[in-house]
Formats: structure tokens, C-alpha cells, sequence
């Protein structure tokens, strides 16, 4: 009776160690190593909220199994309760594309739509997106420096290839173009990144777009990452 009880702790934990392992091992893909560890997390809810009921209806009928049901909810609730604490506390909008310049877009390479799950926004859902950028971002914007336009190429590229998760694919001093991947460090999703030196009358514009290439949004990830790419190069 008391593996009964514990049962739904067993499979979130299961479910939590499957998900985070086999995407960070490689085994499963980053999506399938989210959902699994999302599928945990609603788990937890429905029977930490199940489970925590019982035990109090037992503490107040007196039910001898009462123990059993809250060893049985500790687990579930300690997933559950910070889960809902992180969605509370998140007020990122869902989109999964910023740069620092809406209006001449930075373009990725062709070849890396096809390692997109999520589709090409139109028009109208482009405009949106600005909008919400503008609103939630809006620290977003270009880094100019006061750096002749070749030495702000060599400094944009180093930065990039010195971040966390970074990894510079593609440097073009002629264009002033860099292309760039950003590895999350558990589930290993991969977001695109492109970067632009141009000239500008202080010196050098440089110009950044972050892009997941999985889901519709990504909890701020993209912003982040130009935020703290900007900082590290205005340093």
C-alpha cells in the first residue's frame, strides 16, 4: 500500500531524470527532454494538490492512512510549488526572435530554416512581435563604439567566441558579418545568433538578432543573451 501511495513520486522523479538527462546526453532531443520534465510538472500539480487533499481529509476524519498521504504529496509539492512560483514570477512575452534593429532586420543564413520547428511569422504576426520587443526589450537596441569599423569586427568576434554556450560558426570581416549558436547548458536547445559591424558616425554599429530555432517562446532566453553579449562588448 505504501508504494501505492508513493507511485506518482516515483514517475515524477523518473519522468525529471529521463527529461534532463537524455537531453543533455544527447539521447533525446531538446524538445522531447522539455516535455518530459513539463509532463513532471503537471504531474506534481494534479497530485500534490490530490494528495495534499486527502491528507487533510484524513486529519479531520481521523483516517489512519493519513502519513502515508502526505509522504506521498512531498515530493509532488516540492515540484509543484516552484513551478508555480516561476510562472508567477515570468512576464515574458512569447516570441522567440529579438534584435536590436527592427527595421533593417538582421537576416540568418537560408540554410538554417530547415533546423527550425517553429514557423516564419507574416506580416502581421512580424508587427506584432516589434511591438511586444519594443514593449518588454526595451534595452534592445544597438551598441555603438567608438572603434574604427575592422577593430569593432575583431572585438564583436571575440566577445562572441568568449561567452558561456556561444560558438562562432561563421566570421566575415569583409561583410562585417558573424554568425553564432547559443547552447542552453541542461536541455541544449540551440538559438541562432547573427551579428552586424557597420559604420557609424561615433566609430562602429553593431547590431545583434538572437532566434530559437525550437517553440514559440523562450522565456526571455534571447533578450538575455543580447543583453549580456551588449555588456560584455561595451566593456
Amino acid at each position: 500500500m505504501e508504494r501505492l501511495w508513493m507511485a506518482p513520486s516515483y514517475v515524477i522523479v523518473t519522468l525529471i531524470v529521463l527529461g534532463t538527462g537524455g537531453a543533455f546526453t544527447g539521447v533525446f532531443t531538446p524538445f522531447l527532454g522539455f516535455t518530459l520534465v513539463f509532463l513532471a510538472v503537471l504531474t506534481s500539480v494534479v497530485f500534490g494538490i490530490a494528495l495534499a487533499g486527502a491528507a487533510a481529509f484524513a486529519s479531520s476524519t481521523g483516517k489512519s492512512w493519513r502519513p502515508r498521504a502526505l509522504r506521498g504529496a512531498i515530493v509532488p509539492l516540492l515540484i509543484a510549488i516552484p513551478a508555480f512560483g516561476a510562472v508567477n514570477l515570468s512576464s515574458t512575452p512569447t516570441m522567440n526572435d529579438v534584435s536590436t534593429d527592427l527595421v533593417d532586420r538582421l537576416e540568418f543564413a537560408p540554410e538554417l530554416a530547415a533546423l527550425r520547428t517553429s514557423p516564419e511569422p507574416g506580416a502581421e504576426q512580424r508587427a506584432h512581435f516589434d511591438e511586444l520587443q519594443r514593449q518588454s526589450y526595451p534595452e534592445a537596441v544597438p551598441i555603438l563604439l567608438a572603434l574604427p569599423p575592422d577593430q569593432a569586427f575583431d572585438r564583436a568576434r571575440q566577445v562572441a567566441e568568449s561567452l558561456p554556450g556561444w560558438q562562432v560558426t561563421r566570421a566575415d570581416a569583409a561583410t562585417g558579418r558573424i554568425e553564432a549558436t547559443g547552447t542552453s547548458s541542461v536541455f541544449h536547445f540551440v538559438d541562432d545568433v547573427v551579428i552586424r559591424v557597420r559604420p557609424d558616425a561615433a566609430g562602429s554599429r553593431v547590431d545583434v538578432r538572437s532566434r530559437s530555432r525550437d517553440g514559440l517562446g523562450d522565456m526571455g532566453v534571447n533578450a538575455k543573451r543580447i543583453r549580456a553579449y551588449s555588456e560584455a562588448l561595451g566593456k
